[in-house]
């Protein structure tokens, strides 16, 4: 059936406001339907979801102009969801087709997100159905549990984990300058990566990148030559730790390069 791609946006604003903002942006089709998952029921009687998680509006909306992919095709439209979690408001779109999102431009990713940071949300950032949660630390494998968690993310005002390889963040919400940063590794992994930090508006755009992606040669070209990182990047789970500031002049150049060439004039 194929992987479900999920991008979330965490507003500090009303499911209304939230929704009228998507009606000003985009061509919107809202579902007439009452929403009861039992799912959501189970999980808070299990106590994981608190009583306010609801899934309140649903429906679909256009991208105009659409998407274009590295392959020459488009995607054009997504499904939407919007929830209350904790006092906050959280929309998640779910890009159509699911086959092709993994091969929308960079460039193309940057500029939806631009879109939506007009409706200034707090955090951005995305999840894939084939990431196993538990190994996360969720108790279980599904996906209301990681939209309940990022209320979380930001709770106490600065975003100390990441959620997902690609994420954007209130500047306000990072104290971070610009540059090259190390991931803490979770236990049992020994793979080395950094994030990049960078400003875009009013925002931080933070990308995750492995160190052998900048220090092998062949890696580091592929990376350059692959256009359409970013989709794949923003729905990638990462739940890393930041930490300290990486001062290696090589690393960060090429850190630097390698979000220039995917980001093209949409990077500023």
């Amino acid at each position: 059936m194929g992987v479900d791609n999920s991008i979330y946006f965490v507003f500090d604003k009303k499911p209304e406001e939230v929704e009228d903002f998507l009606k000003r942006e985009f061509e919107v089709d809202v579902r007439d339907r009452e929403w009861d998952d039992p799912w959501i029921d189970y999980l808070k009687e299990k106590g994981l979801l608190g009583e306010d998680f609801q899934l309140v509006v649903s429906g679909e909306l256009l991208f105009d102009p659409p998407l274009r992919t590295d392959e020459g095709e488009t995607v054009s439209n997504a499904d939407f969801y919007i929830y209350t979690v904790e006092g906050y408001t959280i929309l998640e779109i779910h890009p159509v087709l699911r086959s092709r999102w993994w091969f929308v431009l960079s460039s193309e990713v940057i500029r939806l997100l631009k879109q939506f940071m007009k409706g200034e949300p707090l955090l951005i950032c995305g999840y894939r159905d084939d990431t196993d949660l538990t190994k996360l630390g969720f108790e279980h494998n599904m996906s209301y549990l990681f939209i309940n968690w990022l209320p979380e993310a930001i709770k106490t005002g600065k975003l100390e984990t990441l959620p997902s390889a690609l994420t954007a963040i209130r500047k306000e919400l990072l104290d971070l300058e610009n540059g090259l940063y190390e991931l803490i590794e979770r236990p049992g992994r020994e793979e080395k990566e950094y994030v990049l930090v960078k400003s875009l508006g009013d925002y931080k755009i933070l990308v995750a990148v492995k160190e052998i992606d900048l220090t092998d040669e062949e890696c580091y070209l592929e990376l350059l030559e692959d256009r359409a990182w970013f989709s794949l990047e923003i729905v990638g789970v990462i739940f890393k730790r930041i930490g300290r500031r990486i001062e290696d002049e090589l690393l960060l150049k090429r850190a630097e390069e390698f979000f220039r060439e995917q980001v093209g004039e949409d990077g500023h």
